[in-house]
């Protein structure tokens, strides 16, 4: 689950029947860093950290906007620089979910 102020946000994980809590997803408009960039990091953060594993459905580009307050085209440049990386994959009318070469790029650096 995506806790952001009042708004709630479901992230189904594939192992496990609850989601974790994503408690902090405030943007810092203030920032040089584009809203998107923010945005991904705080996504791949979560996956680097265990937070989010394989597998586990990423929420929708409108639900994600709305938890953010930002546009869905925000959202979706976030979500394309991550699956270009290998951290999410996209499939139509399924949804997007976590990658499988996370294991790989998440170990020690």
């Amino acid at each position: 689950m995506i806790l952001c102020e009042e708004e709630e946000i479901l992230v189904h994980h594939a192992n496990q029947p609850l989601g974790t809590a994503i408690t902090d997803c405030r943007l810092n408009r203030q920032s040089f860093v584009p809203l998107y960039q923010q945005i991904k990091d705080l996504l791949l953060a979560r996956i680097e950290h265990g937070e989010l594993a394989i597998g586990d459905v990423i929420p929708s580009e409108a639900q994600l906007g709305a938890a953010f307050q930002v546009s869905r085209l925000t959202v979706r440049q976030a979500l394309y620089e991550l699956r270009v990386e290998g951290y999410i994959i996209r499939e139509k009318g399924r949804g997007t979910f976590v990658g499988g070469s996370v294991a790989i790029r998440s170990g020690p650096r």
